[in-house]
């Protein structure tokens, strides 16, 4: 009898470990479920509030420029309303979603060499050009506008070098920066290989109209320096 009333209390005793054991456990998975709903409940929350800043941010981008955009094509846009989107564009710019950031920068920088002052300007492109944060896109865009306003100035090599380190991502400014190449070729004295790439951008089909359209005229321009320059030669 009392080896029956050992074995009833055992069972007893294993009985309450396994439920104890089970409450743990049962404790633990909800804290998991606490915890995660909570996490996803955070994320949520914050997706939220970044779409809302991204929302807000391009609802001011678009009234910045508006003015400028709404302008008549050939209609100058008077330095007061410049001066005022530039203001407002470097304030927008410095709390603004990274996206939206980029545009901001981008359009104030072109702001600004408008007005001349390029050397504003570059210090924008340079930062965001070197913004790993930033959309590829916008960045290698930023590369390509300092080509385009230093073509006359900046050494060669230092313009063939970055031109190079462009091509050799993959961005949707191909075309422009070959443009740049062929440019900077005329500029060194390489006449062959700028005809080259302007025959090439000429009839490049992925090339817009009017990039095609000034690769030929100046595919017009190199022919007729070299009828002149050959009919002066002694």
């Amino acid at each position: 009898m009392s080896e029956d009333l050992l074995k009833e209390i055992d069972a007893d005793l294993r009985a309450e470990r396994i439920k104890n054991t089970a409450r743990r456990y049962v404790a633990f998975v909800v804290v998991l479920i606490i915890v995660a709903v909570a996490a996803l409940g955070i994320w949520q929350y914050k997706s939220w509030q970044y779409r809302k800043a991204v929302e807000q941010a391009s609802f001011s981008y678009f009234n910045i420029t508006q003015p400028i955009i709404a302008a008549i094509p050939g209609q100058s846009i008077s330095d007061a309303t410049k001066i005022t989107a530039i203001s407002q564009l470097k304030t927008l710019s410095a709390k603004s979603p990274q996206a939206v950031r980029a545009l901001a920068q981008l359009e104030q920088a072109g702001l600004l060499a408008d007005q001349g002052k390029v050397k504003e300007a570059s210090i924008i492109w340079e930062n965001l050009r070197g913004d790993k944060t930033a959309p590829s896109d916008f960045r290698s865009l930023a590369g390509l506008l300092w080509i385009q306003h230093h073509l006359d100035t900046a050494p060669p090599s230092d313009l063939r070098n970055r031109i190079n380190e462009l091509l050799g991502q993959q961005t949707p400014w191909y075309g422009l920066l070959k443009e740049s190449e062929a440019l900077l070729n005329l500029r060194t004295g390489k006449l062959i290989e700028a005809r080259q790439i302007f025959g090439q951008l000429s009839i490049d089909m992925n090339a817009s109209p009017s990039l095609r359209e000034r690769a030929s005229m100046m595919l017009q321009i190199i022919a007729h320096n070299k009828t002149v320059n050959k009919k002066v030669s002694p």
